[in-house]
């Protein structure tokens, strides 16, 4: 019987491989993620929105990107400057004279300054800058071959 004692305690003290708790975490984050993506068009969707899709709690959706090193409005912030520079990085290739307005509105930013603000902060040069970047890069690519 003591035997049996020991081994129950043991059990709850030993490490254990990847709890399923923690798979079914990295799941919903990565739904999460999903939702994001999808969502972020809109410059109202925010972080309660997001939460209320993915049917938790805010304060859970905060732990989980906590545990990632980051917050669920910067992660929005970032997916809608990635979206950005893709769309910009399309533009310049495509010659085309879309305004930089409208790239700021269909990637969520309710208005212009705001976008260019947060896009030189993470890229370091404006939205406007990004064609000659594209174009250089383009150059320096056909030079090489």
């Amino acid at each position: 019987m003591q035997l049996a004692v020991y081994d129950l305690v043991g059990a709850l003290f030993a490490p254990t491989e990847p709890s399923s708790a923690s798979r079914h975490a990295d799941k919903l984050f990565a739904r999460i993620r999903g939702i994001i993506k999808d969502g972020c068009a809109d410059p109202d969707f925010g972080p309660h929105d997001a939460a209320a899709e993915a049917g938790i709690s805010l304060r859970y959706l905060q732990k989980l990107f906590t545990e990632r090193g980051t917050t669920c409005g910067e992660f929005i912030y970032s997916h809608r400057l990635d979206h950005a520079a893709h769309l910009l990085h399309r533009r310049a290739l495509m010659g085309t004279g879309q305004p930089l307005s409208e790239i700021a509105y269909a990637c969520g930013f309710r208005d212009y300054a705001h976008f260019a603000r947060r896009f030189r902060k993470r890229f370091g040069y404006s939205p406007g800058d990004h064609a000659g970047k594209v174009a250089v890069r383009a150059r320096t690519a056909e030079s090489a071959f």
